[in-house]
């Protein structure tokens, strides 16, 4: 069975919505793989929050809900959610960033830089719904893991420990891999993990906060970060934020 994506275009400029539809079944080498969903309103978007969209195009400026005021609930229910801003004229503002946007399209693009933009937007879907496991073994068991529930991953004597917080259920659990937590970061450094303390490594993709060096996962787990740490990891994790917000100029 061929993946598909769902794609949510909410715009009041009926013919912009429409004219973003096209161009993106024009593009795919497959249309078929995409649902889309159209809004005119961000009340009718609000409506359909908990649907589990890939892709979001929202417009800034809309009647009573906006962009921002639609973008700020939908993340309360989807924070893995491709999101792109549509603008003619607004630019954004700093507390636009809280809702994590990809990209922001100006509506006055050429169709040649549109295209080129769309591209990168597409791809970032995709890759962004890939699932990519690690193998953990221990004992002549062996674990498939999605690296997207791993929080963090401890040190012990005899190997390591794969802390996980599983989205679908809203279960957290540990498994022991025989991997030494060094050979486990070689592993995961280009995946978004990074050592906090010299007995763990993080996954920046579930840090929901860090306040005086002290880090919040998606479980509610804290935990430190040492001081030894404390210059590499927040440049790495600087680097992450950056990473997401980035645009070609």
């Amino acid at each position: 069975m061929c993946q598909t994506y769902k794609i949510a275009i909410c715009d009041d400029d009926r013919q912009y919505v429409k004219y973003l539809e096209e161009l993106i079944k024009k593009m795919s080498e497959d249309s078929n793989a995409f649902v889309f969903y159209r809004y005119y309103s961000g009340e009718g978007f609000l409506e359909d929050i908990e649907l589990d969209f890939d892709l979001v195009f929202l417009d800034m400026q809309m009647g009573n809900v906006d962009g921002i005021t639609a973008a700020l609930n939908f993340r309360k229910y989807n924070e893995e959610s491709i999101l792109v801003f549509c603008t003619g004229v607004q630019l954004p503002k700093p507390e636009f960033f809280d809702v994590q946007p990809f990209r922001y399209l100006m509506k006055n693009y050429t169709e040649t830089k549109l295209k080129k933009e769309i591209e990168i937007i597409l791809s970032k879907m995709i890759e962004n719904k890939k699932e990519i496991f690690i193998i953990v073994r221990n004992d002549g068991k062996m674990n498939k893991i999605l690296i997207n529930d791993i929080t963090y991953i401890s040190n012990l004597k005899r190997g390591c420990l794969i802390h996980v917080f599983s989205k679908k259920n809203n279960q957290c659990y540990e498994i022991v891999s025989n991997k030494k937590l060094s050979e486990t970061y070689m592993e995961l450094k280009n995946n978004f993990f990074e050592y906090a303390h010299n007995s763990y490594i993080v996954n920046f993709r579930l840090i929901i906060g860090i306040k005086k060096d002290v880090i919040t996962l998606e479980d509610l787990t804290t935990l430190n970060i040492s001081r030894s740490k404390k210059s590499v990891f927040h440049s790495k994790f600087a680097e992450y934020l950056g990473g997401k917000y980035k645009r070609d100029r």
